[in-house]
């Protein structure tokens, strides 16, 4: 009984010193190589997903328009997660929270295409040029 009580004694004093001293409330930003790496290997997963009856508008601008190709991918990555469930819908929360951080600011240049405006494939496509657009911003 006395040892419960002193094992007890030990773990609030820990938790009062922590809350007391209080434990570290920033966190180092991650690196967006690896948001890159992270988001690329969650798209991995999705290679099963099996949709042949949506179409999804898929950018191919790599490099004068990446924020608006992002941002695109991410709006169609939107319509996705509406269609999946379970494990995938998972996959693509992941995607979307790791893209997210690597947005800019407001990226609407005039000079870049809409999204709407992107030729429409079926999805193991989309998921390659996504994959691929992944890779060229790790370069």
């Amino acid at each position: 009984m006395m040892c419960k009580v002193l094992i007890f004694g030990c773990i609030a004093a820990v938790i009062l010193m922590t809350a007391a001293y209080g434990a570290p409330t920033t966190t180092t930003p991650i690196p967006p190589a690896q948001l890159l790496s992270h988001a690329i290997m969650d798209l991995e997963q999705l290679k099963n997903i099996d949709n042949d009856f949506l179409d999804f508008y898929t950018p191919n601008d790599k490099q004068e328009c990446s924020q608006t190709t992002l941002e695109c991918y991410l709006a169609e990555l939107k319509v996705l997660k509406e269609d999946v469930e379970g494990e995938n819908q998972t996959h693509i929360t992941n995607i979307e929270k790791n893209l997210n951080k690597l947005k800019v600011g407001n990226s609407s240049n005039p000079t870049c295409k809409k999204c709407e405006s992107n030729e429409k494939k079926k999805f193991p496509e989309f998921r390659q040029e996504l994959e691929s657009f992944l890779q060229s911003m790790q370069r």
